[in-house]
């Protein structure tokens, strides 16, 4: 987190507005341009406040409706409340969540593997949620959808071996499957984790500008699957049992897809 400095007008006002005098933290987020999105701040009252600026209005539209719809789902104290939002700055002010990414959080085993078990549930309360009038995810021809994957994995100068693989492995359309409310961005990076005080962990979520409605195989559901448990038997049950259904075969192969 870089020191405080002056904020742009447009975010000094919305945060006036919001939370009345405050006092800059500093800023913790620097989009690949490395220009501020995200700053950190101390309200008049002593709460910590979050401005950020999305990069689009997409991003802002999936973001304000995921904490107007899915964060009040997950229950107290598992997701920040939106304070306010402007959507000609794509601007939001939110307050935060005590605790520390998963990512960041030095685990015990027995740790870990309650983490995941709460990150079922909360994955589960997520795609519980109604999809009428959310925002709806993209969903291109299954012969596109392939050719951007190979034009995405040449660009990120994958090997030719891993390129062929990948390319197998899409050859054949995956199952359909129903969609849902998804997160859209779910994993230890979003799960925010705290102490309860009486030795018990408690998790929530941060970041829902990737909330849309989707097939859950192509994002939180493939992501936990195949690629944060696919070596981790252990956390794989864990968060079934949280979300409370092991994968079917065809869910399964949609996830691979």
């Amino acid at each position: 987190m870089s020191a405080p400095a002056a904020l742009p007008d447009d975010v000094d006002q919305l945060l006036r507005a919001t939370a009345g005098h405050y006092e800059p933290v500093g800023v913790r987020s620097l989009a690949r341009a490395g220009h501020p999105v995200v700053w950190e701040v101390l309200g008049a009252d002593g709460r910590r406040l979050f401005a950020k600026r999305h990069k689009n209005p997409l991003f802002h539209q999936r973001e304000t409706a995921g904490y107007r719809r899915l964060a009040p789902a997950l229950g107290a104290g598992r997701a920040p409340s939106l304070l306010a939002e402007d959507a000609r700055s794509l601007l939001i002010v939110t307050t935060a969540l005590p605790g520390t990414p998963a990512i960041h959080t030095g685990l015990t085993t027995a740790e870990e593997r309650e983490v995941y078990r709460q990150a079922g549930q909360l994955a589960a309360r997520i795609h519980a949620q109604p999809t009428t009038g959310a925002p709806v995810g993209e969903r291109l021809p299954w012969s596109q959808e392939r050719e951007r994957a190979l034009a995405r994995a040449r660009d990120a100068q994958l090997t030719n071996e891993d390129i062929a693989a990948l390319a197998e492995a899409a050859r054949t359309e995956p199952p359909r499957t129903g969609p849902v409310y998804c997160h859209g961005d779910f994993g230890p990076r979003n799960w925010i984790v705290r102490g309860d005080g009486n030795g018990c962990l408690v998790v929530g979520v941060i970041d829902f500008e990737r909330s849309q409605v989707e097939e859950p195989v192509r994002r939180d559901l493939m992501r936990v699957t195949m690629q944060l448990t696919l070596h981790r038997p252990d956390l794989h049950a864990v968060f079934a049992s949280g979300y409370g259904h092991e994968l079917g075969a065809e869910e399964r192969s949609a996830c691979r897809a």
